[in-house]
């Protein structure tokens, strides 16, 4: 399981959704595909609809990047408060 307070949803170079608590774990074995929860403080409505997203969350050396497999699309546009997506496998960036 990783955890912890700020993380952001990025599509290419920009910042779709600010992050502020959130935890990550496996969801089989082989660890291939992880389940998302966070809770988003801001976010692009625009920003969130495009493809591909990548949850991005930091630690001392680096950076855990985790591809955003599957995620609810909101019809209000409105991505704020609770949110849960399947992602990837991370990959640790180091720095």
């Amino acid at each position: 399981m990783v955890a912890g307070v700020v993380g952001h949803i990025r599509w290419g170079q920009y910042t779709a959704a600010a992050i502020n608590g959130y935890h990550v774990t496996p969801t089989n074995k082989a660890r291939t595909t992880w389940k998302l929860h966070a809770t988003i403080v801001l976010a692009d409505p625009f920003k969130m609809t495009q493809a591909p997203l990548v949850f991005v969350a930091k630690h001392a050396k680096g950076e855990w990047r985790f591809p955003i497999v599957d995620m609810p699309r909101r019809r209000d546009g409105l991505y704020q408060g609770p949110f849960a997506a399947t992602v990837g496998a991370p990959q640790n960036i180091r720095r």
